[in-house]
């Protein structure tokens, strides 16, 4: 159902995974420490936690050393039904000075009937947040860095680097998310965290992920929605559009994600062919310590020694003969289910623009006859919805950002200004954000341009009227007033006091203001809106 496997590197990386395998194991009644796991053995667990509900966990666990090469085999079962039984399967190696972690989710049934089994949910399973969070590891797959933080793509040049790597064989699926409104940032955030190992997600703007099409006109991102990239690029695209990830969620489109990458990814993953390293280098170790103590004992003229010794080898050579005849049998029944699901996903992939579902084409809904969502426009600006007083104006502030290459953002602070006022003219201070923005994506292109005085600029080029100072604002020393002068933003201390004069002489509920602060240089730097509301003061 789910494979993954990690190269770790950082400091004292086997001891520290074990340290956290360890805990998350452990609970108020089953306390275990990294030294229970440094011998094999086995006991009841703390229950597994799951959204939806806990589940009582048991473990064993096998440990092998040979020299400088260990390893850990851990099985954790769980029974998430009457006859339905899940198991996560960890190893962790440590040969040739690299350390392997690997973890699979699989389950199977206690009965021999043939009936029916539901769909079981699969969930990350606990331990990989852990080694992400830990800031003294680093994870790599296929050579690939791997976190739980997606991977935003803002520029053309940054575009072009993704698209040059896009034809790889080598690399991880590619989740491209073109982040526009509230549903897009949250699956970006989702798919990051929870789909370690399976996916990499990408954060595109209108202008990076038409230039991603550009290059690879296969690979178009729907406007507002999803698109997973295979590796090779030898398969159309997986796509799911704005409203189609409206109408699902963003929890519904994280499993199924995770059921069909799971799937592919342990046909993929294979084996865990490091884990057999070490077993045959341990087995041999073994082997050599009895014919050696079976050729000391002969030397000795120690009968029953030698007899002792040749009978532990006996034993020794079974046991790995049982083991690989039982690889075998693993081996060739793994293979028969993949061949299944080979043939299940591909007769998926080949009805799926036949389906008014989540894998069907995003443009052409064939048994409607009629598109699935209006075509990308042209020019983002154009799609960006008016500003509606005392409400939230996320989706208008987030389409801003995404038409000006997120060269313009908004704080949180900026959203609570608007959602609580009744603001007459919602039209009139939505042009003047968007002429701002479009101020933003000039100023910040990194083209040399003469600007003595930004207040004229602004005003010449997009008709704003714009103070970048204000004695009143300046001099205020209340501490209600320090949210606008002087505030932090991701962790940089920023002056708020420029801002546009959307209307003035008018009533003070009427008079309309947007301060926004100035924030780095050149292709780096972008306007920063503390506020899009009424006048501060009267």
């Amino acid at each position: 159902m789910y494979v993954v496997e990690f190269v770790v590197e950082g400091d004292e990386p086997f001891a520290r995974v074990m340290e956290h395998i360890a805990r998350w194991l452990s609970g108020p009644q089953a306390q275990l420490v990294s030294a229970d796991l440094s011998s094999s053995g086995g006991r009841d667990l703390a229950p597994a936690r799951t959204p939806v509900g806990t589940h009582p966990r048991h473990g064993e666990w096998e440990v092998l050393h040979s020299g400088d090469t260990r390893a850990l085999k851990l099985v954790v079962t769980q029974a998430v039904d009457t006859d339905l039984e899940l198991s996560t399967r960890v190893s962790v190696t440590d040969l040739d000075g690299i350390v392997r972690f690997r973890v699979g989710i699989g389950r199977e049934t206690t009965n021999q009937r043939l009936v029916p089994v539901g769909a079981t949910d699969v969930y990350q399973p606990g331990i990989l947040r852990s080694l992400d969070q830990d800031d003294a590891l680093t994870l790599r797959a296929g050579g690939q860095l791997v976190n739980r933080r997606y991977v935003p793509v803002k520029t053309g040049a940054e575009a072009r680097a993704v698209a040059e790597i896009l034809e790889r064989e080598d690399r991880l699926p590619l989740a491209f998310v073109h982040v526009r409104s509230t549903e897009t940032w949250d699956l970006a955030k989702e798919l990051s965290q929870k789909l370690l190992g399976l996916v990499r997600t990408v954060t595109l703007n209108f202008d990076t992920s038409r230039a991603l099409a550009a290059a690879h006109p296969e690979v178009r991102v729907p406007f507002g929605g999803l698109a997973i990239a295979w590796p090779g690029l030898g398969v159309p695209p997986l796509t799911l559009s704005a409203g189609r990830l409206r109408e699902l969620g963003v929890e519904r489109v994280r499993a199924a994600l995770m059921h069909r990458l799971g799937a592919l990814a342990a046909l993929a993953n294979g084996e865990d062919t490091a884990w057999r390293r070490v077993r045959v280098l341990a087995d041999n170790a073994r082997l050599m310590e009895l014919s050696e103590q079976a050729s000391r004992a002969r030397e000795g003229g120690d009968t029953a020694g030698e007899i002792a010794a040749l009978n532990r080898q006996v034993q020794a050579l079974e046991a790995a003969k049982a083991e690989f005849e039982s690889i075998g049998e693993d081996a060739l029944q793994q293979a028969d289910r993949n061949a299944r699901l080979v043939r299940q996903l591909e007769s998926e992939l080949s009805q799926a623009r036949e389906e008014a579902a989540m894998w069907q084409s995003s443009y052409v809904e064939l048994s409607a006859g009629r598109a699935v969502e209006p075509p990308a426009p042209q020019d983002a600006w154009t799609a960006i919805p008016t500003l509606t007083p005392r409400s939230d104006p996320n989706a208008t502030f987030l389409a801003i950002t995404d038409a000006a290459s997120e060269r313009i953002v908004f704080t949180d602070r900026a959203r609570k200004s608007w959602s609580d006022i009744d603001y007459p003219e919602p039209e009139d201070m939505t042009e003047k954000l968007i002429a701002l923005a479009r101020a933003s994506v000039v100023l910040y292109d990194g083209e040399d341009k003469s600007i003595p005085h930004l207040d004229d600029w602004l005003r010449e080029n997009f008709g704003l009227t714009v103070a970048l100072t204000d004695q009143t604002i300046s001099k205020w020393k209340r501490k209600e007033m320090r949210w606008l002068n002087e505030f932090d933003h991701e962790g940089e201390a920023l002056d708020a006091t420029p801002h546009v004069k959307v209307r003035d002489a008018v009533k003070p509920n009427e008079c309309g203001r947007i301060h926004f602060a100035l924030q780095g240089k050149g292709t780096e730097g972008r306007l920063v809106v503390q506020h899009v509301g009424v006048k501060t003061y009267g």
